[in-house]
């Protein structure tokens, strides 16, 4: 019996035995696949990038000539930028607004469209009703330079009886004109880099490349170009506002008095207010009495409670 115990054992320890040398020469062969795989990822990678960096970019002899001349370009574009930062004009936004009484609107908007057409503005919008009959009254919008916004307030106002209320304003923009003009420049001188670059470029993904980079750029220059020529119309251009109304005291519609229409607005003011009576009434019977029930009856209740309640405290 000891005997067979102890052959069982050594068969025990053999199959172990087997089972773990199996398992350690896996976790060799594992180890060595991985090393393996490691190094040649790394090599892949660098010759992967070394690809992508010969496709994307031109020789080193053309690139250095390229960047020697985008130098230049950047060199020459700042200093025609400093030069330009120094002459810049001030570029200012002025607004006005009128409010004016005037003896015949009409007369006074043709005077004031002379005096802006004079001035070489425009009247840019009217807009203008009549509350009672031969009395006008609105608004007009008008544009003229503003080099002569201030000239142009004084000939309006001279249209007047009264002048209401006036005032200007004025917005300061140059620093924001010059970094515009300044943003334009650069990306220009950027387009001229990439059209010399796209030049030199042979390789079909070269030429991709740099078509998507210039797209990019003309993108952005339309852009500040649209913001330049927004913020000229602004600055070239002064906005005035004018409230116009006919001074009431000089007008004839007061004289304008018609008893019959008042008449007729009274009974016809009558014969509405009657028939709001009528619908407020039949409106209280039919829905007003219903809604109080419910309400009277709890109140009902609890006044009787109320009562009893009292009773037997008095008791």
């Amino acid at each position: 019996m000891k005997q067979q115990i102890n052959i069982n054992l050594k068969t025990l320890l053999k199959f172990l035995g087997i089972i773990i040398g199996i398992f350690l020469i896996l976790i060799i062969v594992n180890f060595l696949t991985n090393l393996k795989t490691s190094d040649s990822l790394e090599y892949s990678t660098k010759n992967m990038s070394q690809e992508v960096f010969s496709t994307t970019m031109p020789s080193v002899d053309n690139r250095n000539s390229i960047n020697d001349q985008i130098a230049e370009d950047t060199d020459y574009q700042n200093s025609a930028t400093r030069q330009q930062d120094q002459l810049t004009e001030k570029k200012i936004i002025k607004n006005g607004n009128l409010s004016l009484k005037v003896e015949q609107t009409e007369k006074a908007v043709d005077e004031i469209t002379s005096i802006v057409r004079n001035q070489a503005g425009e009247v840019f919008s009217t807009n203008f009703y009549e509350r009672i009959k031969g009395q006008k009254s609105g608004s007009m919008t008008v544009k003229v330079p503003v080099n002569k916004f201030e000239t142009t307030l004084e000939e309006i106002k001279k249209t007047a009886t009264q002048v209401i209320s006036e005032s200007t304003t004025g917005q300061d923009v140059t620093e924001r004109y010059t970094d515009l003009e300044a943003q334009l420049k650069n990306k220009r001188a950027e387009e001229e880099s990439f059209l010399k670059i796209l030049d030199q470029a042979q390789e079909i993904e070269d030429i991709l490349a740099v078509i998507k980079q210039l797209s990019r750029v003309r993108g952005e220059i339309e852009r500040l170009e649209g913001q330049l020529r927004f913020m000229n119309s602004q600055t070239d251009m002064s906005t005035i506002v004018i409230e116009i109304s006919e001074d009431v005291e000089i007008s004839p519609a007061q004289n304008d008095w018609r008893p019959w229409e008042v008449i007729k607005k009274s009974f016809s003011d009558l014969i509405v207010r009657s028939q709001d009576f009528v619908d407020n009434t039949i409106r209280f019977i039919i829905i007003g009495i219903p809604s109080l029930i419910p309400t009277l009856i709890i109140i009902w209740i609890i006044y009787l409670v109320g009562k009893k309640i009292w009773s037997k405290f008095k008791k």
